[in-house]
């Protein structure tokens, strides 16, 4: 799952299956376009109230799995 999530193209997915709202993404396969649709997430989460502790696109793109599951459970909560 935290090969899944780096490049953005997943979480941002999910973010539009579950707001039902549709996202702007990079299409390019490089750290920077990566940094770029983590960042579209976290800033999309952020315009909606969901509150971000300590979690940076970095974060998600380097697979750090602690920051990557606490993303993913602060989505569960917002969307359930």
């Amino acid at each position: 799952m935290f090969e899944d999530l780096r490049d953005g193209h997943n979480l941002i997915s999910l973010l539009e299956v579950l707001s039902a709202e549709h996202l702007p993404r990079e299409r390019g396969k490089m750290r920077f376009h990566m940094l770029q649709n983590v960042q579209i997430a976290l800033d999309f989460l952020r315009y909606r109230k969901i509150k971000l502790v300590n979690i940076r696109a970095e974060d998600i793109v380097d697979g750090n799995p602690k920051l990557t599951l606490g993303l993913i459970w602060t989505i569960i909560l917002h969307f359930q």
